[in-house]
């Protein structure tokens, strides 16, 4: 199966199961509490690799403890980790997330050493670019690193996907990015926020318009859409008995996505690939140690 190079952030979750959010000044006492891998772009790689797919992590993790840790995780999962660069400054990146009873979450991101993938980073690491066929990338690492990585891969000739998450509030996005992606991935919150609608169809079309061939857009409960020749067309998400954590949900849903592109799928099954890989996901806690293994899915549901 072809390679997919993974650019992004690599982080450690810090994981409190509460039964309702604490208000400003206020203390609870949490339901349970977990240490896990994650990062977006870490949880990718790892959601890939678990569905047997060649996976390249590119990033960054500090010199202390927690490097160990998201290393071993990576490497355990079936993730190249030879292309992930030690900082002498910055610790690992971490995150603090709340999930509660309805298995909705709330996230803060200390972004750490994978600040540090910057510009340079990306071209002293370019011999990776040439020998893979997609590139995967998140906005956990600057902007103007995922840029040049699109411009990178666009040059040797390898498929893009983006995955737009968290769009930055304080970085204005040039323009030219969207000619640089064949597959943008947002969730319905980061489309309206890229595009300035609340109407799924008229953000699709317009992101299209700037160059961009494809925008999947990720719905959660409501599974995923896309546009076809100008209609929206909606694949609902896999249903199940009950929901535990949905912290990573969305990544797991990429990977399944490109694991239907890479088995030369359309986009229709290469999205119900990704609501199928999600569901498994959204029933364990944790982010990347709740992905499924390929063969932990029961593949008959796609039929």
């Amino acid at each position: 199966m072809e390679k997919v190079l993974v650019l992004g952030s690599i982080n450690i979750d810090f994981v409190s199961f509460v039964s309702q959010y604490p208000k400003p000044g206020e203390t609870l006492i949490g339901n349970d509490f977990g240490i896990f891998q994650g990062g977006k772009g870490a949880n990718q790689a790892i959601a890939l690799a678990k569905l047997d797919v060649p996976t390249l992590m590119l990033g960054k993790v500090g010199k202390d403890a927690l490097n160990d840790f998201a290393l071993s995780s990576l490497r355990d999962s079936g993730v190249d980790v030879n292309s992930i660069s030690i900082s002498q400054e910055k610790p690992t990146g971490s995150a603090s997330i709340w999930v509660n009873t309805e298995g909705q979450n709330s996230i803060i991101i200390y972004p750490g050493a994978n600040g540090e993938v910057d510009e340079d980073f990306i071209i002293i690491n370019e011999k990776y670019f040439s020998d893979v066929s997609y590139l995967l990338v998140q906005f956990e690492v600057p902007i103007k690193s995922v840029v040049l990585a699109l411009k990178i891969a666009k040059k040797n000739g390898v498929k893009t996907i983006v995955d737009p998450a968290p769009v930055p509030s304080d970085v204005i996005i040039d323009d030219s990015i969207w000619q640089l992606i064949d597959y943008l991935v947002p969730n319905e919150i980061e489309l309206r926020s890229l595009t300035g609608t609340d109407k799924l169809l008229d953000g699709i079309s317009l992101i299209k318009s700037k160059g961009t061939k494809e925008v999947i857009v990720k719905l959660g409960s409501q599974g995923a859409g896309y546009a076809d020749r100008g209609e929206l067309m909606l694949l609902p998400s896999e249903k199940i008995e009950r929901i535990i954590d949905t912290t990573g949900a969305g990544d797991c849903f990429v990977a399944g996505f490109i694991y239907g592109l890479l088995e030369k799928k359309d986009i229709p099954h290469s999205i119900k690939i990704g609501n199928l890989a999600a569901s498994y996901s959204i029933q364990k806690r944790g982010a990347a140690i709740s992905f499924p293994n390929k063969s932990e899915i029961d593949w008959g549901k796609l039929t």
